[in-house]
């Protein structure tokens, strides 16, 4: 199991750290798989229109049992 985080309070903190707040301030549509060291495993920028491609994250997910 995969604990799932969302960046809604305070707005954008999250994605602010992570680099992905826009400058209109809005956050780009971003999965990440992050370590339990904080290190980012995963990045697959989507776009704020576009829907992220599960059976691409679900393979890497798989990966790394």
């Amino acid at each position: 199991m995969y604990p799932i985080l969302s960046d809604f309070w305070p707005h954008g903190e999250v994605a602010e750290k992570f680099g992905i707040l826009t400058d209109s301030g809005f956050a780009d549509r971003v999965v990440l798989v992050i370590d339990r060291k904080g290190i980012i495993r995963y990045r697959e920028e989507v776009g704020v229109k576009n829907v992220p491609d599960n059976e691409k994250t679900f393979a890497f997910l798989n990966s790394l049992e």
